[in-house]
């Protein structure tokens, strides 16, 4: 199937005017637009006598694959300016979708922006809480120190009294001792007094 010089510079114009249908843009919307204009461009082309009719199918896979001898041609001619916006190297954007009802038109004066809660300063609030925390805090430290005083000194207390008990108990076991050397004595003495005598 042969294609027309005539039929590759109206899908080049074409392209020019509706972007580089290869590339679709703009996700489902974009695809559908660019499946209208491949039908619109397959009519156009088809209708062209001057070349074979193809499907829409195999117009595209002609504007892919001859893209590059398309660009030769048509540099050939000097009558076409390259440098102008929506040529074929741009994406394809799909037109907003027509809307045959207009917006409603709103009056300034009836619309009011929707009035700004008032805003207190709650700076004073927050310091107070802060300064009603730290008291809070110092109490609470203050008065677990104590508690951990308290603690200590009951500890210490204790260590004092149990070393007082200890030290009484050797001096009482000294003592018994002491008497039961002093009764062995006596008791050595009125044996050797006896031995003596």
């Amino acid at each position: 199937m042969r294609t027309s010089h005539s039929q590759y510079l109206t899908m080049v114009e074409f392209m020019e005017a509706n972007g580089d249908l290869s590339k679709p843009s703009g996700g489902p919307r974009g695809r559908n637009f660019i499946q209208m204009k491949w039908k619109e461009l397959t009519g156009i082309l088809n209708s062209d006598s001057s070349g074979d009719p193809k499907s829409e199918d195999k117009w595209r896979k002609e504007e892919i694959s001859t893209e590059r001898r398309n660009t030769e041609i048509i540099l050939k001619e000097p009558e076409i300016d390259w440098n102008t916006p929506s040529t074929s190297s741009q994406p394809t954007v799909a037109p907003l979708p027509q809307t045959e009802a207009s917006p409603p038109v709103i009056d300034e004066e009836e619309w009011n922006p929707p009035p700004q809660k008032k805003r207190k300063s709650n700076l004073k609030k927050m310091f107070l809480d802060i300064d009603r925390k730290t008291r809070e805090y110092a109490s609470e430290r203050d008065r677990v120190y104590e508690e951990l005083e308290r603690d200590r000194l009951r500890v210490r207390e204790f260590e004092v009294r149990e070393r007082v008990r200890q030290r009484d108990e050797e001096l009482r076991m000294q003592g018994q001792w002491l008497e039961f050397m002093k009764e062995a004595m006596e008791a050595f003495v009125r044996f050797m007094e006896r031995k003596s005598s």
